[in-house]
């Protein structure tokens, strides 16, 4: 079986679409509501997606508030525009334009292969959770990369354990620490070992 890469084009859109929907490291609700919108839109371009919040809530069993979460999640990462507001008393949804990124390679993503990644302190294979991403104020998501690049080594603790002998390794050799390390996601690639 041949694999479809989200940029493709020589494939129709749906199967681009959720190629990426299923190697997003983010939550769960984002990618069923994500999955779930392409039902609704074009099948070769991903337009005219327009179900309403109500629509997306019967479909998945999640509430309105966790749909619009996961809509805002989606245009904060480019994979959805909003190219129509919804007009209530005309019992009008919003209207999405669903997209594949040119920058896609810089989203949080597993490999194509869907490999391990190798936690950069203890150099275990670990597969790492799902990201719960928040759009800022600015409009963006942003993700604690380190939970991607480090394993949680110990029962209960969020990365910290590895997290903390990485640091110490560099301070040893004289380099920065985590907080001060300006290219986190070249360190999320090189965890991840799977490129596409």
């Amino acid at each position: 079986m041949r694999m479809i890469r989200p940029d493709d084009d020589t494939a129709p859109f749906v199967s681009r679409w959720n190629t990426l929907i299923r190697v997003l490291l983010v939550e769960s609700s984002v990618k069923l509501v994500a999955r779930t919108a392409m039902d609704y839109a074009d099948f070769n371009t991903g337009a005219n997606c327009h179900p309403s919040n109500d629509r997306l809530a019967r479909d998945t069993g999640y509430s309105e508030r966790t749909i619009r979460d996961a809509w805002s999640v989606l245009r904060g990462l480019d994979l959805a525009e909003r190219v129509a507001t919804a007009v209530a008393h005309a019992r009008l949804a919003d209207e999405y334009q669903l997209v594949i990124p040119g920058d896609w390679r810089g989203l949080p993503t597993i490999g194509p292969r869907g490999r391990k990644f190798t936690c950069l302190g203890c150099g275990k294979g670990f597969n790492p959770a799902a990201h719960q991403a928040k759009r800022k104020p600015d409009g963006q998501v942003r993700f604690d990369v380190s939970r991607f690049c480090f394993c949680a080594a110990a029962r209960g603790e969020h990365t910290s354990h590895c997290l903390r002998l990485w640091d110490l390794q560099r301070k040893q050799r004289g380099e920065k620490p985590w907080r001060d390390t300006a290219d986190k996601w070249a360190l999320f690639r090189q965890a991840r070992g799977d490129d596409w």
